[in-house]
């Protein structure tokens, strides 16, 4: 594995990113969370983030993600908008547009993305001078987690990479050539390991599970921890079994199955 990497410094952004279109859920990033749009939540969530220099919405030039890009003004975060489909491009375009050299990539179906986690991958990227720093296994099905890449390497991937490397799965082409880049292999916190709950927003059923979970945990000027979502799961285990029966994304399962000849070459 090359031991080049991006640099120890600079800055770090989060780019949460979202669009109205989906295969499966379309307009899943406005449905109501705790009476909220499931985007506001997690730019709120993603604004609590220690370590990092800003958090910025990343979507799609299309006129219905006029309402995303409206809702995150609203909130107070910029708003960047490129391509649709190259979903890679819009991240490379967007860090220019925020001048980061460091990106957290976070999907906006996932309104529960842990911030210890996120502040442990950030902390850890920049340490190692990392190009890409993330938490392999199945825990990336649970939903939870963010993945850190330098501005060069997502550069870098879409110079060399071919159209399945530009799609939603923004890393791909650094797991299919890890000999390329510095990759760091984080860990997830004691406690959140528990790949059997579905924490994502994908389907209606996970819309519902979420909707329960902020129901019982919201309050008022606090933000619901996913340590507090994992506990509710195992104190009303009915609640998983809502959303359990569910077949997670080919592309996730591809991503994972990669993770295999990647975790014993990192650093």
């Amino acid at each position: 594995m090359s031991t080049r990497g991006s640099g120890g410094g600079g800055r770090v952004f989060v780019v949460v990113s979202a669009r109205m279109a989906s295969s499966r859920y379309p307009g899943k990033a406005v449905v109501p969370v705790a009476g909220r749009p499931l985007l506001a939540v997690l730019l709120d969530r993603m604004a609590a983030a220690p370590g990092v220099d800003g958090v910025v919405l990343a979507t799609s030039t299309r006129a219905e993600n006029d309402t995303l890009a409206r809702l995150a003004e609203q909130g107070g975060f910029p708003v960047f908008r490129g391509d649709e489909d190259d979903v890679l491009r819009r991240h490379v375009d967007c860090a220019r547009h925020v001048g980061a050299d460091h990106v957290v990539r976070v999907t906006g179906d996932n309104p529960l993305t842990d911030l210890e986690t996120l502040a442990r991958l950030v902390a850890l990227h920049l340490e190692e001078r990392s190009d890409y720093t993330y938490v392999p296994g199945d825990a990336l099905l649970m939903g939870i987690l963010s993945e850190v890449v330098s501005r060069a390497a997502l550069e870098r991937s879409w110079q060399k990479g071919e159209t399945r490397h530009r799609s939603e799965l923004t890393t791909l082409y650094i797991k299919e050539h890890p000999e390329e880049f510095r990759i760091v292999a984080g860990a997830l916190p004691d406690g959140l390991y528990r790949p059997e709950y579905r924490l994502t927003v994908d389907e209606a059923e996970d819309v519902a599970l979420l909707q329960e979970i902020f129901a019982r945990l919201q309050r008022p000027g606090r933000l619901v921890t996913t340590r507090e979502a994992i506990a509710l799961l195992d104190r009303e285990p009915e609640l998983a079994r809502i959303n359990a029966h569910l077949r997670h994304k080919a592309a996730n399962l591809r991503s994972v199955a990669l993770d295999a000849g990647i975790v014993g070459k990192a650093r």
